[in-house]
């Protein structure tokens, strides 16, 4: 859980020097950062509950079928 409040902090920390650096901008580029950080946290927490280990789904990826010659996967077509 240490990582996700260091990524909540960090986009905080950001979103305050944006406001502070670019009076204009810093509400619109303060908003984006914090829903970019907050989407990065979902991401990372849906990934951990789902239980497989990134080397797990690569594993079970299906294999290309080619379609042989003429077919839409031709490069010589």
């Amino acid at each position: 859980m240490a990582p996700v409040s260091l990524v909540i902090v960090g986009t905080l920390v950001l979103a305050v020097l944006l406001a502070a650096l670019l009076p204009g901008a810093g509400v619109i580029a303060g908003s984006a950062i914090v829903l970019i950080g907050i989407a990065v946290v979902v991401w990372l927490l849906a990934a951990a509950r789902s239980g497989q280990a990134p080397s797990e789904v690569a594993a079970q990826t299906e294999e290309q079928e080619l379609l042989g010659p003429g077919g839409p996967d031709d490069p010589r077509r």
